[in-house]
């Protein structure tokens, strides 16, 4: 479980696995390519790796092998992990934990879940890291394995950390510790003292800080892992920035950088310093032959010493030009692995701000992402609306939560596309409620909001008049709107949300409330600012009395085609 793959030689593994294709030994052959995967993986070349893994996934489905299967997909969530491409890790670690299930093994059941529990690190929550961390250490205790049971307790103590809760994190850590330093495996040592040392730095007691740190290098280097040694350095460097150790912090900087570069080319460093080797040993040994041919012919004519000079610098011109190659193949192969790695990094920089966009104004996201926070603002006149379905609790009754999730989808769906055609901000739903509004940017006015309304409620109403969609499944809805000032902005710091509000709102609820099934239902702020539309008509409603607020004046809003086309149907009706 401490293995080096560096100190394998890949052309060597890739020779033995010809070599079992020839006899005919499959499950040796895959076995093999996993290994080379492995050894590929460790020099950075991870489309090699990749293949390797892909090409022993084919033996083992082929043999319909399940262990074998289980354990490619548990390698190949492992090298997403790396790669960042939380998604394709989180599918390969599902189908392995699923297949080893099956099985049984507690240990490769164990890796399946540590796997799951370090993508959730970082996609979260920390609570779904920390629950399949707990699994883990379950099945290590059933094991009865100290090398799993360290590995667990570290991982956990470490999520304890990120989630804030930092003395439970150091006691599991410390339990961590006792039991790798019995082991004796430098590199999960190197890992936990890491840990530790990050942990005391929250704590504010550096000086534990820096022991531990000091410990994670030590045993890094032991370990020759050249990523925990890089980590050590920025773990010394985050330790000299809050003691004020502006040298120190700089030298650990200049370091841990040097060691990030070695890490990006550790594979092409080793492959051109074996070439610049081979080439000094073929130079000694020619300048050798010269010297000698020149002591054996000191008589020779001065036409043949000159041709012989002649030789030799093109014997060194061309070794040059083979070095010159040696070392261009070597810098377009980093640039290629840096151009690859900034596209992965582009990539998911251009995710994460879709999906700020996805909850946030793109105003409010933009100020975000530049300071860091965003300030609550007022708005003089913005037009709140509010739907909500009727009867929704008993209707719910009849429907399984399958099929009352999958309906609520299908409406808020086309709710977000009516929302999104006319320019409003969605502001949330709560539970079968949708709440949005006009107004907060400069792409939306308050008959914008009414046309939404008419569009949302033609929607409703058509769908209820389709023969395809059960009874049950159907919904009656009212719609309240209302016009006036708000408070926006986000509040929180954890799964924080973009709201509104301000008595505007209340009174948009109170509009629904109030409001007749499939209709909508308007405030006078609104019918003041939309009442000479020659497209609407009105129906006043007179003096509702509100809870909370008395009586208030409210009107019926229709799109006045929509009338005209009711009016020729009552008509037609009544001539039949």
């Amino acid at each position: 479980e401490e293995l080096n793959p560096s100190s394998y030689d890949p052309k060597g593994m890739e020779r033995l696995i010809m070599q079992l294709q020839e006899a005919g030994f499959d499950s040796e052959e895959a076995r093999a390519h996993t290994f080379l995967a492995g050894i590929y993986s460790f020099f950075g070349d991870i489309e090699r790796a990749i293949e390797n893994h892909l090409k022993a996934l084919s033996i083992y489905e082929r043999k319909k092998d399940t262990l074998g299967i289980a354990s490619v997909h548990n390698n190949l969530s492992l090298i997403y992990y790396d790669l960042h491409e939380y998604d394709e890790a989180f599918s390969h670690a599902r189908i392995s934990m699923g297949l080893e299930k099956k099985d049984g093994d507690p240990r490769r059941i164990h890796s399946s879940l540590n796997n799951l529990a370090i993508i959730f690190e970082h996609t979260g929550p920390v609570d779904s890291a920390i629950y399949y961390h707990q699994m883990a250490l379950e099945m290590a205790h059933k094991i009865k394995n100290p090398y799993s049971i360290g590995l667990s307790l570290s991982n956990l103590g470490n999520n304890y950390a990120i989630k804030g809760d930092l003395n439970l994190a150091e006691e599991t850590l410390l339990e961590a510790l006792r039991i790798r330093d019995s082991l004796g495996y430098s590199r999960g040592l190197a890992y936990t003292h890491n840990r530790l040392a990050s942990l005391y730095l929250q704590k504010g007691e550096f000086t534990k800080s820096k022991l531990h740190a000091e410990k994670s290098l030590e045993n890094a280097q032991k370990a020759a892992e050249v990523k925990v040694i890089r980590m050590a350095y920025e773990r010394l460097m985050e330790l000299a920035e809050q003691t004020g150790d502006v040298k120190s912090e700089l030298a650990y900087l200049k370091k841990a950088s040097q060691l990030k570069d070695s890490i990006l080319n550790e594979s092409n460093t080793k492959e051109i310093t074996q070439m610049m080797l081979n080439y000094e040993f073929d130079k000694k040994q020619l300048l050798d032959s010269i010297q000698n041919a020149q002591q054996m012919r000191e008589q020779t004519l001065v036409f043949d010493e000159r041709l012989k000079v002649e030789r030799n610098q093109r014997i060194i011109l061309m070794i040059s030009g083979v070095l010159f190659l040696v070392l261009a193949v070597g810098w377009w192969r980093r640039y290629k692995f840096i151009k690859k790695a900034s596209q992965i990094i582009e990539r998911e920089k251009n995710r994460s701000d879709n999906l700020l966009l996805n909850i946030l104004p793109i105003k409010v996201a933009e100020e975000l992402k530049q300071t860091g926070k965003s300030e609550a603002k007022d708005f003089e006149e913005v037009t709140v609306i509010f739907t909500d379905f009727a009867d929704f609790t008993k209707k719910a009754q009849h429907l399984t939560a399958k099929e009352l999730v999958h309906e609520l989808n299908i409406c808020f769906k086309a709710f977000d596309l009516i929302i999104e055609e006319f320019g409003l901000e969605k502001i949330k739903t709560i539970g079968d409620a949708y709440l949005a509004a006009g107004g907060l940017n400069n792409h939306s006015s308050v008959m914008d909001v009414i046309h939404a309304a008419l569009k949302i409620k033609d929607f409703i109403t058509q769908r209820n008049f389709d023969p395809s969609i059960p009874s049950k499944a159907k919904f009656d809805m009212r719609i309240g709107i209302n016009t006036g000032p708000v408070v926006a902005g986000i509040v929180g710091i954890k799964k924080f949300q973009f709201d509104i509000w301000g008595d505007t709102v209340n009174t948009a609820q109170r509009m629904e409330a109030a409001c007749g099934l499939n209709k909508i239902n308007i405030s006078k702020t609104t019918y003041t600012r939309i009442k000479d539309n020659p497209d609407l008509c009105f129906e006043f409603r007179g003096l509702i009395p509100v809870k909370g607020k008395g009586p208030l004046s409210m009107w019926y809003v229709e799109s006045r085609k929509n009338q005209i086309q009711k009016f020729q149907e009552i008509h037609h009706e009544g001539i039949i």
